[in-house]
């Protein structure tokens, strides 16, 4: 089936009409967390500290106090997948929701697991949760994740390489109301060394949230400069600014711990 008609299915799904309110907050690195009603769902979070005291911009708690409890990962490098933090706050009542080319990982973890395959939604809580491609620049199996709560749409792009397919996406799924990228470009050390980054960098996120037809880019997966071992591009939070200044684009920067506004 083509990504066409997966849409047309996500559009006749229930629980996507109406008006629910939503908080979306921005946790440690690549982490959000967004609320409605009696669900809360996590991508990517990250609650240990696995910087060595160091978290960019600053390391916040996981938490959740609602009936229901699922937590999306892009991929499961240990930046965006925390075993221990996802065993304590999704409990016995939670889901870790994933790709099913990692699903057999992710259950061997310990944790509970619903499967998803590329473009086929699933539908949880109010929530649509829909991965689509991305290409992990370190060899991973990665997704983005699309969520939909009535008729608003969100992107988490973990911290995918810039790809072809996001015109597609926008075209298919957007507009969006915010989409979360990665901005560093960030490259690890190896032998020999790449020139080429894993990860987008400023001026790809920017392309990228033009392409998705985006009401803003909040960035993510930046603020870590440890050369030869990780090195990203100088300054990527001004850059991107900059950058989406020119080309007539929101961003968005929010510090971890802190609320993602409203476009009303």
């Amino acid at each position: 089936m083509q990504p066409f008609n997966r849409w047309l299915l996500l559009a006749l799904l229930p629980g996507i009409a109406g008006a629910a309110d939503v908080s979306i907050e921005r946790l440690t690195w690549a982490g959000v967390k967004m609320v409605s009603e009696d669900t809360t769902v996590f991508i990517d979070a990250i609650g240990t500290d696995i910087w060595g005291g160091n978290a960019p911009e600053g390391l916040v708690p996981v938490t959740a106090d609602t009936r229901r409890r699922y937590a999306l990962i892009t991929h499961s490098h240990n930046d965006h997948f925390d075993v221990e933090t996802l065993k304590e706050v999704l409990g016995d009542r939670g889901y870790v929701i994933c790709h099913a080319s990692i699903a057999t990982h992710i259950a061997s973890r310990g944790l509970r697991v619903i499967p998803v395959e590329t473009y086929v939604p699933l539908e949880r809580g109010g929530f649509v949760f829909t991965a689509v491609p991305a290409a992990d620049g370190f060899g991973a199996e990665q997704v983005s994740w699309i969520i939909t709560l009535d008729d608003r749409r969100y992107l988490h792009a973990g911290d995918t390489l810039w790809h072809g397919g996001w015109s597609l996406i926008g075209k298919q799924y957007g507009p969006f109301e915010a989409v979360f990228l990665p901005i560093n470009g960030a490259r690890l050390q190896s032998d020999p060394m790449p020139e080429t980054a894993g990860v987008m960098n400023p001026s790809q996120a920017v392309d990228a949230a033009v392409l998705l037809r985006a009401g803003k880019l909040v960035p993510i997966h930046y603020g870590l400069n440890d050369p030869p071992y990780y090195q990203e591009v100088t300054d990527p939070l001004r850059t991107v600014q900059e950058e989406a200044a020119r080309r007539g684009l929101v961003v968005e920067h929010v510090l971890p711990g802190m609320a993602v506004s409203s476009n009303d």
